[in-house]
């Protein structure tokens, strides 16, 4: 039957459900919400906000070891050239990225103008070239050693930009003023976080991947492999019995 979907347009369609498993929601095409033909509204929200339409961000506590052991490969490759043209270039992004934007000056900017204010926040912040790289091999890493994970491009570079997002995300302030009724000082704290969502995670996303994808197709086997050694198998892979 004809569905009245943006824009004002109707069209025939069928009624379809989500296309992902348990969902019983309807996709947005046929429930008119939206364009998707195979999720609902819920699922491409999901998408937009963690990079899969299923898969949830990862915990800082599950990022952790990874990003150790990372660090410890940088600390023992300094030198190696392709993580310096990645440093090099990273440290090229970071002081190019202009002056700082207030979170809440940044609504009806486009992604790109959002995304070169994260990284002034980041450069304003002291974030290291060497934390950022050390981050994303971690991320790649992680999704590559998780057996349950959605090993996809998108969602690699969501999850490596909500991880570096989080280092310097907000604005915050605080101001005295008098307040006659009480008769004393008072004390006014702001705190904005911009939204950590949608264009902008893909934008940071791929600049970080522009910089450093070379030297991770090369790095994740041994940041997976220092990995291991210190904290043993990742939970999703299979657990060997030991021999009694």
């Amino acid at each position: 039957m004809p569905k009245k979907v943006p824009g004002g347009y109707t069209c025939e369609v069928n009624s379809q459900r989500c296309k992902i498993p348990g969902c019983t929601r309807q996709a947005e095409l046929s429930a008119g919400t939206g364009l998707s033909q195979f999720h609902c509204r819920y699922h491409v929200q999901h998408k937009a906000r963690h990079g899969s339409h299923w898969h949830a961000t990862y915990k800082a506590s599950e990022l952790l070891p990874y990003v150790r052991s990372a660090e410890h490969w940088i600390k023992e490759h300094r030198q190696d050239p392709t993580y310096r043209g990645a440093y090099w270039e990273l440290e090229y992004l970071l002081a190019g990225s202009g002056h700082v934007e207030k979170a809440m000056n940044l609504r009806g900017q486009s992604a790109k103008y959002r995304a070169r204010v994260a990284f002034a926040r980041l450069r304003a912040a002291e974030i290291s070239a060497r934390r950022l790289i050390a981050i994303y091999l971690a991320v790649s890493a992680l999704i590559e050693d998780d057996w349950k994970s959605h090993n996809v491009r998108e969602f690699r570079i969501v999850q490596a930009a909500k991880a570096v997002h989080r280092l310097a995300s907000g604005t915050h302030g605080k101001w005295e003023f008098w307040d006659p009724l009480t008769g004393g000082t008072r004390l006014y704290q702001i705190h904005a976080y911009p939204r950590s969502s949608g264009l902008v995670l893909r934008e940071i996303g791929e600049a970080l991947e522009k910089a450093c994808a070379e030297l991770a197709r090369e790095v994740v086997p041994e940041v997976i492999a220092l990995r291991t050694k210190r904290y043993g198998l990742h939970p999703s892979h299979p657990q060997v019995a030991k021999a009694s």
